[in-house]
């Protein structure tokens, strides 16, 4: 529908129709038809005693028979020597029975005879930068830049962010649907619950962080910011009505690639698929995320999902030349839109291996995190989709990612070579009484412990091993296996074997 209005600077829905307040007059829609009630300039409207009532920067006015009738305060000179005046009005509201209205840094009480701005019995307004007003039950809120002001009876307080309100800067006012209250800022929208606050900010719900204004209908809320309107809507999801919605984004957004799942970034005018050190990890997150999903349904499609990202798990163990040393990521040399990582673990520089072929190209300095979430996942695949030879491929894969904790001497260098690290690497020695007992500690066997990581050696946990007294500190000697092993890390990141 086409309005046919200029210059509308407010739209409120009140008495049953909606109004448009603009610089040059006032309008009601009618019969899908805008008539204008007033040629002045309204910057409010509140109902009071069944009758809507409008104001200017002035006056007030009542509707009466669609003509606007000023209600100007009597005049009060034989009772206040300096008579208050109404304007320069920004809002009105009703409130305990009574018109308030708001001027730049001041608050009215306007009985309909006489105007009076000494009501206040205790609390100041913290700033003259005042916004909005709205009356909510036995409160009244008023926005300011310096927090949200409530009146209670004659007393006035500010909620600032020592009580919880996430922007103090706060812009606009409106009540929920369901008890609560909407406020506007300069750095996105806020809801107001009994004993909490909800924070909607730009980039994530909202095309703007400055909210102009806010209105509300039936479990939704409609957000002006100077980026565009935002759109926020309450309805019941279930766990599987929330994951098909996701499900649904990855698909239409094309997060995945490979088997593997990526963040997206913006490369000129396209969204394209990252290559970062984390892909793995990602990756990782999403099979576990899909072997539950298909212990929960059952679906065949479920299954195959987490069988294309255990896929790409896998990828990662042998597109490496060393069993266990698992990459980061895998970067195509003839199909990603996206440049390989250029940063690597701790800020070092990245660490990218051609493949024979010269068609890929894989990532090293793979951290303990990256090498729990593979494990993890393979496990859980094993255990909850893994099917005929599925399941021995799985058994391998997890006692390959657990292993890779392990390095044996004499591929010490090689490995060092390929993560980019001084070969031997120099491992701090601390305490840990229990863990070992020959006085030499290895500080990333305990750290690896105490994180909870599975750290084995022929099924048997490294808490069982000797240091070995005729080699150095950084050498273990297992009581399960024959054979010198060494444990190494780079700047708090684990590389295996």
């Amino acid at each position: 529908m086409k309005s046919g209005l200029a210059g509308i600077q407010r739209l409120i829905s009140m008495d049953g129709s909606l109004w448009a307040l603009t610089s040059n007059g006032i309008h009601r829609l009618k019969e899908k038809k805008w008539r204008k009630i007033d040629d002045q300039e309204f910057v409010d409207l509140t109902m009071h005693h069944g009758v809507l009532h409008g104001a200017t920067q002035e006056e007030i006015y009542r509707l009466e028979n669609d003509r606007f009738v000023s209600i100007k305060p009597e005049d009060s000179t034989q009772i206040h020597a300096d008579p208050v005046k109404l304007g320069p009005i920004t809002r009105i509201a009703l409130y305990s029975g009574t018109l308030y209205v708001l001027q730049p840094g001041k608050l009215i009480l306007f009985d309909g005879v006489i105007a009076k701005n000494d009501f206040i019995d205790w609390g100041l307004l913290p700033s003259k930068n005042t916004k909005d007003m709205l009356s909510f039950g036995s409160r009244m809120f008023i926005s300011t830049d310096q927090g949200l002001t409530v009146l209670r009876g004659a007393a006035l307080t500010t909620l600032k962010g020592k009580d919880g309100l996430p922007v103090e800067n706060t812009t606009c006012l409106e009540q929920g649907f369901n008890g609560d209250i909407w406020i506007g800022t300069t750095k996105g929208a806020v809801r107001m619950l009994d004993n909490d606050w909800h924070y909607f900010g730009a980039d994530h719900w909202l095309p703007g962080d400055n909210v102009h204004n806010i209105a509300v209908g039936d479990n939704v809320v409609y957000i002006a910011t100077d980026g565009g309107m935002g759109i926020i809507r309450y309805e019941p999801y279930t766990l599987r009505k929330k994951a098909d919605y996701y499900q649904r984004h990855i698909e239409e957004w094309g997060h995945k690639r490979l088997g593997f799942f990526h963040t997206l970034k913006m490369k000129g005018e396209e969204w394209i698929r990252s290559i970062t050190d984390n892909d793995g990890g990602h990756s990782a997150t999403y099979l576990a995320a899909m072997c539950y999903k298909y212990a929960v349904t059952g679906d065949e499609s479920d299954r195959q999902e987490a069988v294309e990202s255990f896929k790409a798990m896998l990828w990662l163990d042998r597109i490496t030349p060393i069993d266990g040393l698992i990459a980061r990521s895998i970067w195509s040399t003839t199909t990603d839109k996206d440049e390989k990582d250029r940063t690597g673990s701790g800020g070092f520089q990245a660490k990218w291996y051609p493949t024979p072929d010269g068609k890929w190209y894989w990532k090293g300095d793979t951290s303990s995190d990256e090498v729990t979430a593979a494990f993890y996942s393979a496990s859980l695949f094993h255990d909850l989709v893994a099917e005929g030879k599925e399941k021995e491929i799985a058994k391998d894969a997890t006692l390959i990612f657990t292993s890779g904790f392990l390095a044996n001497a004499k591929n010490g260098k090689e490995i060092a070579e390929l993560a980019g690290v001084e070969y031997p690497v120099k491992v701090n020695p601390v305490k840990a009484d229990g863990v070992l007992n020959n006085g030499k500690y290895e500080k990333i066997i305990n750290g690896l412990y105490l994180e909870g990581t599975p750290v084995l050696t022929n099924s048997k946990s490294l808490l069982d091993a000797e240091v070995d007294s005729k080699v150095t500190p950084f050498f273990i000697k297992s009581n399960q296996k024959k054979g010198t092993v060494q444990i190494w890390q780079s700047d708090g990141d684990t590389s295996w074997y």
